[in-house]
């Protein structure tokens, strides 16, 4: 399956600080190996994924699916990925869309009335939450 004995031995070691949430570690770990299968692609993705690198982690999943296109797993975790990624990107959609064409008028945060600071800062922290995708306050 790996290409050496060391290989073998920190890809299995990769894959217990993944799955012991330690993707840090797990991505250290692989830049010590130097042949590059698409196990090493994978192990890389996932941990690239889950630190925040979205398009490194995208790119190595993509190119360990492309190295060994019958391995279940890594065509699930890549279809995975790009299912989170749609879903997203749907909701992102729907938001600004809904935003944009609200027949509802502004509220008075828009107009400058003075009498709605309590409703202005809530306003101001829903729209924060859920661009983090959260909701706050479903009303807004």
């Amino acid at each position: 399956m790996y290409n050496n004995v060391y290989g073998e031995e920190r890809f299995l070691t990769a894959r217990k600080f993944i799955a012991n949430k330690e993707f840090k570690r797990a991505y250290e770990i692989l830049q010590s190996i130097s042949d590059k299968c698409g196990e090493w692609y994978y192990l890389r993705g996932l941990s690239a994924m889950n630190m925040g690198y979205y398009e490194e982690g995208e790119d190595c999943l993509k190119r360990a699916k492309f190295m060994e296109p019958n391995n279940k797993e890594y065509i699930n975790a890549y279809n995975q990925y790009n299912s989170y990624r749609n879903d997203y990107n749907r909701r992102s959609y729907d938001y600004n869309r809904n935003r944009r064409y609200d027949s509802s008028g502004c509220c008075c945060c828009c107009c400058g009335d003075d009498c709605c600071s309590d409703l202005c800062t809530l306003y101001l922290c829903d729209s924060c939450c859920e661009c983090c995708g959260g909701d706050l306050c479903t009303c807004f």
